[in-house]
């Protein structure tokens, strides 16, 4: 309930209108809002239809990197003090992650000021209470904008079908139809005088046309053989990847073997370490058991000897002589004990220094084994990785291409030369870097999108949705102009293909909407700021 709170606080941000002045059009600006404190962007469309104002609003935001918009009707109307009143009507799209409450509506108190060289609407904004929100506040900032093509209100109502219920949209579209009427009607005088030379030049044409259709023969067979080969190489790129997968097996089946042998020779090799170990053990164990006999048959036979003499000595002098005696051979012996222990010693320390050596030798047969394992195993990554490139770009481009509008290209911007290229915007940068976040700019529809930067290809067939496309672009130093040009590679469901490009230079943060189809190309240039 909480997220869902949060949501319907950004939902609010409508239209306006005036009548001493025309105030049909496009607005844009923001909306602040009191309870979050922060401002979003929206814009509003204006209509008159019979001197009754009506119109549309659009309000969008991103949050987690994710574009969320609604686009609602409003009503207009004009109080007895001049003020502009402006009311929800419905909300008739959005992409929002709740569904906002349909209680809830929003009224603008809104004053034009038409003094400077941009006409304004500004005022404040309120919604109604109810059970479950509190009454919001803010206020708003409108400037009037004559470019309506390249906002993200007008876009979204030409997918919804609805662009026509804008005075000021089907004014210029009628416009526009009336200058190629009358473009088509002076074409076909000017033919109608031509039309005794066209006559003359009757049989030079027909032998032209003739031989545009044997060149669309030619063309179409060519086409044809194009299939074939593509359909060929298809089959070849897939005969080299059950080729590659097979040598893939058999070396992992080789380097398996070879490890369970290493592994067996270090095992036998630890086995044998402590098989030595421990004979050398029991042998030192019954050397040490030995001498200990010996040491304490040698006490017992000097003692026996001491006793003998003892008994045989017929003076005290006899006897004292014989313990002198006693406690010299003890200190030889002793003596005799003490070498006999360095020795021990040191035929310990040599094996043990034996065994470190030949341990240090099995640590560092496993330390070889598990490089041997890495590099088989980035060897197969690489391989994997160099046969996904090699797999058929069509084939991921079919996945990819919504139902109902194929692309025939395999190649990404295979086209592009042969279409018009028409300038959307032209944006400042001073960064040596940008960071680059594509949306789609209206329904999500299935739109995609190739993007290049200079002529060179840095995102193909990418699909646009409610969520970022990110990629960010390196401009070396000395270049002072970057083109970026978008490519339709599709139109979705809901032509044309219309999309937002949010621009982050540093600190500078820039919206840029743009608009193509399969004849025209949308391009943006950059222009480095000059210091």
């Amino acid at each position: 309930m909480q997220y869902c709170k949060y949501v319907i606080t950004l939902l609010f941000v409508f239209p306006l209108a005036v009548f001493a002045q025309d105030i049909t059009g496009l607005w844009k600006g923001t909306l602040y809002n009191d309870t979050t404190r922060q401002f979003y962007k929206y814009e509003i469309g204006i209509s008159k239809e019979k001197d009754k104002f009506t119109g549309f609003s659009h309000t969008w935001f991103i949050l987690d990197d994710k574009q969320y918009f609604g686009v609602k009707k409003v009503k207009i109307k004009m109080a007895a003090d001049g003020k502009i009143i402006v009311e929800d009507d419905g909300l008739i799209s959005n992409n929002y992650p709740v569904a906002p409450n349909k209680n809830v509506r929003q009224l603008n108190i809104l004053t034009l000021d038409a003094g400077g060289e941009v006409m304004t609407l500004t005022g404040a904004f309120s919604t109604n209470r109810t059970k479950e929100y509190h009454s919001l506040t803010g206020s708003v900032s409108l400037q009037r904008k004559n470019d309506f093509w390249q906002s993200a209100l007008v876009p979204h109502l030409q997918e919804l079908g609805k662009e026509q219920d804008l005075s000021f949209v089907k004014e210029e579209t009628e416009t526009l139809a009336r200058i190629a009427s009358d473009k088509k009607n002076t074409t076909q005088q000017l033919n109608e005088s031509q039309a005794l030379a066209a006559k003359e030049n009757a049989r030079a044409e027909l032998a032209k046309q003739q031989t545009l259709q044997q060149e669309q023969a030619n063309q179409k067979k060519e086409l044809e053989l194009q299939a074939k080969q593509e359909a060929a190489g298809q089959a070849a790129v897939e005969k080299e990847r059950i080729k590659t997968a097979t040598a893939l097996q058999e070396q992992d089946r080789k380097l398996q073997l070879e490890r369970d042998n290493e592994m067996k020779r270090i095992a036998k090799l630890e086995t044998d370490i402590r098989a030595k170990e421990e004979k050398e053990k029991q042998q030192a164990e019954i050397v040490l058991k030995e001498a200990i006999q010996k040491e304490e048959a040698a006490k017992e036979k000097a003692m026996k000897a001491l006793a003998q003499k003892e008994a045989e000595a017929k003076t005290k002098a006899e006897k004292e002589n014989a313990r002198l005696e006693f406690v010299k051979q003890q200190q030889t012996r002793a003596q005799e004990i003490a070498k006999e222990n360095a020795v021990r010693l040191q035929l310990k320390q040599q094996s043990e220094a034996r065994g470190r050596e030949e341990k240090q030798q099995v640590e560092l047969a496993k330390q070889a084994q598990a490089v041997k394992d890495k590099d088989a195993k980035e060897a197969k990554e690489a391989a994997i990785a160099a046969q996904k490139t090699k797999a058929p770009i069509a084939e991921a481009i079919v996945k990819n291409t919504p139902k109902g509008n194929a692309i025939n290209n395999a190649v990404p911007a295979a086209n592009v030369a042969n279409r018009t290229t028409v300038l959307q915007q032209t944006v400042n940068f001073s960064s040596d870097s940008l960071l680059l976040s594509l949306y789609d700019n209206g329904e999500v529809d299935g739109d995609t999108v190739s993007v290049l930067m200079n002529g060179q290809l840095i995102l193909a067939k990418q699909g646009l949705s409610t969520t970022a496309i990110k990629k960010v672009i390196y401009i070396p130093a000395g270049t002072d102009e970057v083109e970026l040009l978008m490519y339709a590679e599709s139109l979705g469901s809901i032509p044309p293909n219309t999309g937002l490009l949010v621009v982050r230079d540093g600190k500078n943060l820039y919206e840029v909407r743009f608009s193509g189809d399969l004849q025209k190309n949308a391009s943006i240039v950059f222009k480095r700021k000059k210091e």
